[in-house]
């Protein structure tokens, strides 16, 4: 299928559903299994989705939608001129129906589609081929006789014409041709592609396009029940264009450091699979690629876990945090091996950075004195905080950030840390004043047998509308072999709380799973409300300057906190499995 012309696609399919003003004989069909089966082989990639009729009904009945068509956001949309065209066409398009948009779609798009994309056959856009399964035939006789003349106003934009063989063609003015028959419409620029789905779906027969090898693996590895799955055709992409998809060397470090082992067994990989299921109040989408971690190189396999002995990612257990980013990595073989795995235009930049590191460390080499101090596991945590060492509270309330460093060696390690915390305490010192606030005093304390190394203000600073800098009082705390660097005293002793749980982490990490976690992320949407709620006179007055009203920027940030409150913790992880690495996304509501 012509990219441009997917929309045309979907246009000729609605158009034969309401059109073919007959009734199918009960020929053979493929009704159950997947409708990738019958798609002709070959294809690039292919996309399906089942079963939405209750995902639909779920949406249409859910609180958080009542809640947000009752919202001031709603009505704000409601206003534009784009909205009210669209409302005009929607009350149209019902009363002609005789039925709501809701029970339209879960009548007619509610059971199965399928998508599959070809190469193309004359050197520029793929080809495709789109199949619908309607709920029943009769349904799509019932819908003629009220849409009949919303298609006539096509002209001769549309063809209809008998098929021979039965059921009806539909072909547009631009090629793209949709053939009805029983309760399949198959919608496609190739003839022959289009026509052997259609015989392959009546016959119930298989094209062989399941068992090729992206989809049979990715069917083996992922399942192949799931309200929608993608499968992506690497190897077949990669032989059209002529070299790896994914490039050697990457030019991102970041990236590199926490995504490269993945890149590297993606650019391997036959298939990249996604798949997404939606749940009673959860969701979870997939992403995967096949391989082992076993056969990367020396330099990539320090991106991933060694399934042998896997040191998980740290998660300290604070309650009520806003996010966690947390991984594992050989920092050792990934900085040695950086000309190997990031591109060269890179490189000066690792020298400017070791240079400007001396002035910290004067003498100490960065790959063979500072790395090697490290485990690899790093734990990077964010939370509200309570203002505690303040009389009064900024005018802008950020949350508290705590980076956990595990140590190899935990004395020499935190000397090294500790000399670097007082280093950048006081350079930041001399940009006090610029900060608009207090110099900071070094200071420790003893807390739960911990020693902490935090700072202080001269004097206790005071006033409801404080400048930004007083979100921060940095400390710092060495937990048996973890180091603590906070931008807060607070979450510092949090911190410690946590890590001197006699639960663990690791066990908190890995659950019941077969795979391993490699890198964490979280994010929970209910903090995240509460944040904006403490920051709410900052926003209102940023919306007031931007012309809206006072009542609106109200009604709009209530409305936002309150449906970020019907959300759970999302969660975004990367895990290895035997024989595939995955990204997972998990979220719900409440």
């Amino acid at each position: 299928m012509r990219i441009r012309s997917i929309f045309a696609l979907f246009t000729v399919a609605i158009a034969g559903m309401v059109v073919g003003p007959q009734t199918w004989g009960a020929e053979a069909s493929a009704e159950t299994g997947s409708l990738v089966r019958s798609l002709p082989a070959g294809a690039l990639a292919s996309v399906e989705i089942t079963d939405l009729a209750p995902l639909i009904e779920r949406i249409e009945t859910s609180p958080a939608l009542k809640e947000y068509l009752d919202s001031p956001l709603y009505d704000d949309v409601l206003k534009t001129d784009p909205a009210r065209k669209a409302m005009a066409g929607k009350a149209i398009f019902e009363a002609q129906l005789g039925m709501n948009l809701w029970t339209f779609a879960k009548t007619y798009f509610g059971d199965r589609m399928a998508l599959a994309v070809y190469p193309p056959v004359d050197g520029k856009q793929p080809d495709g081929v789109l199949v619908m399964q309607v709920k029943t035939a009769a349904d799509l006789t019932k819908l003629v006789e009220k849409v009949t003349p919303l298609v006539s106003l096509a002209g001769d934009q549309i063809v209809i014409s008998d098929r021979d063989g039965g059921g009806r063609n539909l072909t547009l003015k631009d090629g793209n041709r949709a053939v009805l028959k029983d309760r399949w419409i198959v919608v496609g620029k190739n003839s022959t592609q289009v026509e052997d789905t259609l015989k392959n779906l009546l016959s119930g027969s298989a094209s062989g396009l399941e068992s090729e090898p992206a989809w049979k693996m990715m069917a083996q590895q992922l399942g192949s029940k799931h309200t929608v799955q993608i499968c992506v055709n690497l190897v077949r992409i990669n032989e059209l264009m002529g070299k790896r998809l994914i490039p050697e060397k990457l030019d991102n470090p970041v990236l590199s450091l926490l995504y490269g082992g993945l890149t590297e067994l993606a650019a391997r990989s036959p298939y990249l699979g996604l798949t997404l299921d939606i749940h009673e109040n959860q969701f979870s989408l997939q992403s995967a690629i096949a391989g082992k971690v076993s056969d990367l190189d020396d330099a990539h396999r320090a991106l991933v876990l060694n399934p042998a002995n896997p040191l998980v990612p740290l998660i300290p257990g604070i309650s009520d945090r806003l996010g966690t980013i947390t991984f594992s990595r050989d920092f050792v073989k990934w900085y040695k091996a950086r000309e190997q795995l990031l591109d060269a235009r890179l490189q000066p930049d690792f020298d400017k950075f070791e240079t400007g590191l001396a002035t910290f460390l004067p003498g100490k080499d960065f790959a063979e004195d500072v790395l090697p101090l490290l485990t690899g596991r790093v734990a990077f945590v964010s939370a509200p905080q309570d203002y505690a060492y303040l009389d009064g509270k900024p005018g802008v309330q950020l949350p508290a950030f705590g980076l956990v460093i595990e140590l190899a060696k935990p004395r020499e390690g935190s000397d090294v840390l500790n000399l670097v915390a007082q280093t950048i305490l006081t350079v930041t010192n001399l940009e006090a004043s610029k900060q608009k606030r207090q110099p900071w005093v070094q200071s420790s304390e003893s807390y739960h047998d911990v020693q902490v190394n935090f700072a202080r203000y001269l004097e206790r600073p005071k006033g409801d509308q404080l400048a930004t800098s007083y979100n921060f009082q940095p400390a710092s705390a060495l937990v048996g072999n973890r180091f603590i660097m906070s931008s807060s005293l607070g979450l510092c002793r949090q911190l410690i709380d946590a890590l001197s749980s006699k639960e663990s982490s690791e066990a908190v990490a890995v659950g019941s799973r077969t795979g391993i976690p490699n890198f964490v992320q979280e994010f929970s949407p209910e903090v995240a409300a509460t944040l904006l709620e403490a920051n709410a006179a900052v926003i209102h007055a940023k919306n007031i300057q931007n012309g809206k009203t006072a009542e609106q920027s109200t009604r709009e940030l209530e409305a936002v906190c309150k449906l970020m409150r019907q959300l759970t913790v999302i969660r975004f992880d990367t895990v290895q499995y035997p024989d595939r690495m995955q990204l997972e996304l998990h979220g719900g509501w409440k």
